[in-house]
Protein backbone atom coordinates (compact mmCIF):
# COMPACT_ATOMS: atom_id res chain seq x y z
CA UNK A 1 0.00 0.00 0.00
CA UNK A 2 3.00 2.30 0.38
CA UNK A 3 3.26 2.49 -3.42
CA UNK A 4 0.16 4.72 -3.55
CA UNK A 5 1.07 8.37 -3.07
CA UNK A 6 -0.15 11.82 -3.99
CA UNK A 7 2.21 14.44 -5.35
CA UNK A 8 1.44 18.15 -4.86
CA UNK A 9 1.55 20.16 -8.08
CA UNK A 10 -0.40 23.03 -6.55
CA UNK A 11 -1.83 23.74 -3.12
CA UNK A 12 -2.98 27.37 -3.01
CA UNK A 13 -5.99 29.54 -3.73
CA UNK A 14 -6.24 31.65 -6.92
CA UNK A 15 -5.54 34.94 -5.17
CA UNK A 16 -3.30 37.10 -7.35
CA UNK A 17 -0.71 37.42 -4.60
CA UNK A 18 0.09 33.73 -4.94
CA UNK A 19 0.76 33.73 -8.69
CA UNK A 20 4.42 33.37 -9.54
CA UNK A 21 5.09 32.06 -6.05
CA UNK A 22 2.94 28.92 -6.09
CA UNK A 23 0.25 27.07 -7.99
CA UNK A 24 -3.48 26.56 -7.58
CA UNK A 25 -4.89 23.19 -6.57
CA UNK A 26 -3.72 20.00 -8.30
CA UNK A 27 -2.68 16.59 -6.93
CA UNK A 28 -1.18 13.76 -8.99
CA UNK A 29 -1.77 10.20 -7.77
CA UNK A 30 1.03 7.65 -8.09
CA UNK A 31 1.00 3.86 -7.95
CA UNK A 32 -1.66 3.33 -10.62
CA UNK A 33 -1.37 2.25 -14.26
CA UNK A 34 -2.88 5.65 -15.15
CA UNK A 35 -1.70 9.15 -14.21
CA UNK A 36 -4.67 10.44 -12.20
CA UNK A 37 -5.02 14.11 -11.34
CA UNK A 38 -7.39 15.47 -8.71
CA UNK A 39 -8.18 18.99 -9.94
CA UNK A 40 -6.12 20.94 -12.45
CA UNK A 41 -6.06 24.54 -11.25
CA UNK A 42 -4.69 27.79 -12.63
CA UNK A 43 -0.93 27.82 -13.01
CA UNK A 44 -0.25 24.07 -12.89
CA UNK A 45 -0.06 23.45 -16.65
CA UNK A 46 3.59 24.55 -16.92
CA UNK A 47 4.62 22.12 -14.19
CA UNK A 48 2.50 19.38 -15.77
CA UNK A 49 4.07 19.78 -19.21
CA UNK A 50 7.58 19.75 -17.74
CA UNK A 51 6.78 16.35 -16.21
CA UNK A 52 5.50 15.18 -19.61
CA UNK A 53 8.66 16.36 -21.37
CA UNK A 54 10.78 14.66 -18.72
CA UNK A 55 8.84 11.42 -19.43
CA UNK A 56 7.68 11.24 -15.81
CA UNK A 57 4.11 11.45 -17.13
CA UNK A 58 2.86 9.51 -20.15
CA UNK A 59 0.32 11.94 -21.53
CA UNK A 60 -1.54 9.04 -23.20
CA UNK A 61 -2.40 7.67 -19.75
CA UNK A 62 -3.76 10.83 -18.09
CA UNK A 63 -7.14 11.05 -16.33
CA UNK A 64 -8.28 14.33 -14.75
CA UNK A 65 -11.03 14.57 -12.12
CA UNK A 66 -12.34 18.09 -11.45
CA UNK A 67 -14.10 18.57 -8.13
CA UNK A 68 -15.98 21.79 -8.93
CA UNK A 69 -16.32 24.90 -11.08
CA UNK A 70 -13.71 27.30 -9.65
CA UNK A 71 -10.67 28.45 -11.61
CA UNK A 72 -8.20 27.45 -8.90
CA UNK A 73 -9.35 23.86 -9.50
CA UNK A 74 -9.82 23.67 -13.26
CA UNK A 75 -8.38 26.57 -15.31
CA UNK A 76 -5.34 24.68 -16.64
CA UNK A 77 -7.75 22.46 -18.60
CA UNK A 78 -7.89 25.29 -21.14
CA UNK A 79 -4.10 25.48 -21.50
CA UNK A 80 -3.93 21.71 -21.85
CA UNK A 81 -6.67 21.71 -24.51
CA UNK A 82 -4.76 24.21 -26.67
CA UNK A 83 -1.56 22.21 -26.23
CA UNK A 84 -3.26 18.95 -27.27
CA UNK A 85 -4.92 20.66 -30.23
CA UNK A 86 -1.54 21.87 -31.53
CA UNK A 87 0.11 18.51 -30.81
CA UNK A 88 -2.57 16.60 -32.73
CA UNK A 89 -2.21 18.90 -35.73
CA UNK A 90 1.38 17.72 -36.28
CA UNK A 91 1.28 14.10 -35.15
CA UNK A 92 -0.31 11.04 -36.70
CA UNK A 93 -1.06 9.43 -33.35
CA UNK A 94 -3.67 11.65 -31.70
CA UNK A 95 -3.98 12.23 -27.95
CA UNK A 96 -7.30 12.30 -26.12
CA UNK A 97 -7.55 12.74 -22.37
CA UNK A 98 -10.38 11.61 -20.11
CA UNK A 99 -11.85 14.46 -18.04
CA UNK A 100 -14.50 13.95 -15.36
CA UNK A 101 -16.26 17.03 -14.03
CA UNK A 102 -19.64 18.24 -12.71
CA UNK A 103 -22.42 18.92 -15.20
CA UNK A 104 -24.20 22.26 -15.65
CA UNK A 105 -21.17 24.39 -14.93
CA UNK A 106 -19.33 27.02 -16.93
CA UNK A 107 -16.22 24.90 -17.22
CA UNK A 108 -18.26 21.88 -18.35
CA UNK A 109 -19.85 23.89 -21.15
CA UNK A 110 -16.44 25.13 -22.28
CA UNK A 111 -14.55 21.84 -22.02
CA UNK A 112 -17.19 19.89 -23.98
CA UNK A 113 -16.36 22.10 -26.99
CA UNK A 114 -12.91 20.47 -27.14
CA UNK A 115 -14.26 17.15 -28.40
CA UNK A 116 -11.15 16.38 -30.43
CA UNK A 117 -8.87 16.29 -27.39
CA UNK A 118 -11.12 15.48 -24.39
CA UNK A 119 -13.42 12.59 -23.56
CA UNK A 120 -15.75 14.26 -21.05
CA UNK A 121 -17.72 12.39 -18.38
CA UNK A 122 -20.25 13.85 -15.96
CA UNK A 123 -19.22 13.72 -12.31
CA UNK A 124 -21.97 13.00 -9.82
CA UNK A 125 -22.64 10.56 -6.99
CA UNK A 126 -23.58 7.82 -9.46
CA UNK A 127 -20.26 7.94 -11.25
CA UNK A 128 -17.88 5.09 -10.34
CA UNK A 129 -14.39 4.61 -11.75
CA UNK A 130 -12.28 1.47 -11.39
CA UNK A 131 -8.56 1.57 -12.08
CA UNK A 132 -6.48 -1.50 -11.32
CA UNK A 133 -7.57 -2.64 -7.84
CA UNK A 134 -8.88 0.79 -6.85
CA UNK A 135 -12.50 1.95 -6.79
CA UNK A 136 -13.21 5.68 -7.11
CA UNK A 137 -16.52 6.97 -5.74
CA UNK A 138 -17.83 10.47 -5.14
CA UNK A 139 -19.92 12.40 -2.60
CA UNK A 140 -21.46 15.84 -3.03
CA UNK A 141 -20.10 18.42 -0.58
CA UNK A 142 -21.35 21.76 0.72
CA UNK A 143 -19.58 24.40 -1.34
CA UNK A 144 -20.61 27.04 -3.86
CA UNK A 145 -22.15 25.20 -6.80
CA UNK A 146 -21.87 21.46 -7.41
CA UNK A 147 -18.78 20.09 -5.68
CA UNK A 148 -17.66 16.53 -4.99
CA UNK A 149 -15.30 14.72 -2.65
CA UNK A 150 -13.39 11.73 -4.03
CA UNK A 151 -12.88 8.40 -2.24
CA UNK A 152 -10.23 5.97 -3.46
CA UNK A 153 -10.68 2.52 -1.94
CA UNK A 154 -8.32 -0.44 -2.24
CA UNK A 155 -9.54 -3.54 -0.41
CA UNK A 156 -10.45 -2.42 3.13
CA UNK A 157 -8.61 0.92 3.12
CA UNK A 158 -9.61 4.26 1.66
CA UNK A 159 -8.29 7.77 1.06
CA UNK A 160 -10.56 10.83 0.66
CA UNK A 161 -9.96 14.19 -1.00
CA UNK A 162 -12.66 16.64 0.09
CA UNK A 163 -11.72 19.61 -2.09
CA UNK A 164 -13.21 22.90 -0.79
CA UNK A 165 -15.55 22.48 2.12
CA UNK A 166 -17.90 24.85 3.91
CA UNK A 167 -18.96 22.29 6.51
CA UNK A 168 -19.73 18.61 6.89
CA UNK A 169 -23.04 17.07 5.90
CA UNK A 170 -24.16 13.76 7.42
CA UNK A 171 -23.61 12.14 4.05
CA UNK A 172 -20.02 13.38 3.85
CA UNK A 173 -19.33 12.16 7.40
CA UNK A 174 -20.36 8.66 6.35
CA UNK A 175 -18.21 8.97 3.25
CA UNK A 176 -15.08 10.01 5.19
CA UNK A 177 -15.34 8.01 8.42
CA UNK A 178 -12.57 5.47 8.95
CA UNK A 179 -10.30 6.83 6.20
CA UNK A 180 -6.60 6.04 6.32
CA UNK A 181 -6.03 9.67 5.40
CA UNK A 182 -7.99 12.72 4.25
CA UNK A 183 -6.65 15.41 1.94
CA UNK A 184 -8.68 18.24 3.37
CA UNK A 185 -9.44 21.84 2.52
CA UNK A 186 -8.51 23.20 5.91
CA UNK A 187 -10.74 26.26 5.74
CA UNK A 188 -10.04 29.81 6.86
CA UNK A 189 -8.65 30.57 10.33
CA UNK A 190 -11.16 33.38 10.90
CA UNK A 191 -14.92 33.38 10.68
CA UNK A 192 -16.29 33.97 7.19
CA UNK A 193 -18.85 36.62 6.30
CA UNK A 194 -22.39 35.25 6.14
CA UNK A 195 -22.51 35.80 2.36
CA UNK A 196 -19.60 33.38 2.01
CA UNK A 197 -20.95 30.68 4.31
CA UNK A 198 -21.05 28.05 1.56
CA UNK A 199 -17.49 28.65 0.38
CA UNK A 200 -14.98 27.64 3.07
CA UNK A 201 -15.51 26.70 6.68
CA UNK A 202 -13.49 27.79 9.68
CA UNK A 203 -10.25 25.91 10.20
CA UNK A 204 -11.08 24.84 13.74
CA UNK A 205 -14.50 23.48 12.77
CA UNK A 206 -13.28 21.54 9.74
CA UNK A 207 -10.25 20.03 11.46
CA UNK A 208 -12.19 19.13 14.59
CA UNK A 209 -15.06 17.52 12.68
CA UNK A 210 -12.63 15.45 10.60
CA UNK A 211 -10.56 14.31 13.58
CA UNK A 212 -13.74 12.88 15.16
CA UNK A 213 -14.25 10.53 12.21
CA UNK A 214 -11.60 7.95 13.15
CA UNK A 215 -9.24 9.26 10.47
CA UNK A 216 -5.57 8.26 10.57
CA UNK A 217 -4.08 11.41 9.01
CA UNK A 218 -5.31 14.79 7.89
CA UNK A 219 -3.32 16.45 5.12
CA UNK A 220 -4.06 20.19 5.34
CA UNK A 221 -4.48 21.39 1.76
CA UNK A 222 -5.50 24.42 -0.31
CA UNK A 223 -3.40 26.97 1.54
CA UNK A 224 -3.98 30.69 1.15
CA UNK A 225 -1.52 33.53 0.97
CA UNK A 226 -2.44 34.78 4.45
CA UNK A 227 -2.39 31.37 6.15
CA UNK A 228 0.47 30.61 8.50
CA UNK A 229 1.75 27.18 9.47
CA UNK A 230 0.76 27.60 13.10
CA UNK A 231 -2.85 28.36 12.11
CA UNK A 232 -3.46 24.66 11.62
CA UNK A 233 -1.64 23.56 14.76
CA UNK A 234 -3.43 26.20 16.81
CA UNK A 235 -6.89 25.10 15.67
CA UNK A 236 -6.21 21.36 15.64
CA UNK A 237 -8.09 19.53 18.42
CA UNK A 238 -6.06 18.14 21.30
CA UNK A 239 -6.09 14.56 22.56
CA UNK A 240 -7.05 12.90 19.28
CA UNK A 241 -5.38 9.98 17.54
CA UNK A 242 -5.43 11.72 14.18
CA UNK A 243 -2.13 13.11 12.86
CA UNK A 244 -2.06 16.55 11.19
CA UNK A 245 0.33 16.95 8.24
CA UNK A 246 1.00 20.22 6.37
CA UNK A 247 1.80 19.40 2.79
CA UNK A 248 3.95 20.62 -0.08
CA UNK A 249 5.57 17.60 -1.80
CA UNK A 250 4.76 13.85 -1.92
CA UNK A 251 2.88 11.76 0.65
CA UNK A 252 1.46 8.28 1.22
CA UNK A 253 -2.26 7.89 0.58
CA UNK A 254 -2.39 4.96 2.97
CA UNK A 255 -0.48 4.13 6.16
Amino acid sequence: MNNFKFFVLGNYSPNIRTFGKCKSTCYMLEGFSKHIFLDFGAGVFSKFIRLVNAKIIDINKVIIVISHNHVDHNLSLLSLAFYLHMYNMFHTKKIRIQVILPHKSIVYNIITKFKKVYDVYVLDENFVMKIDDAKFTFCETIHRGKSYATKIQIKDKWFVYTSDLARYSNKLREFVIGSESVLLDAGYPKKRFNSFKNYHGRTGDILSDTAKLNVGKIYASHRRFFSKDNDYEKYFPKNVNTQLVKIDKKYNMFK
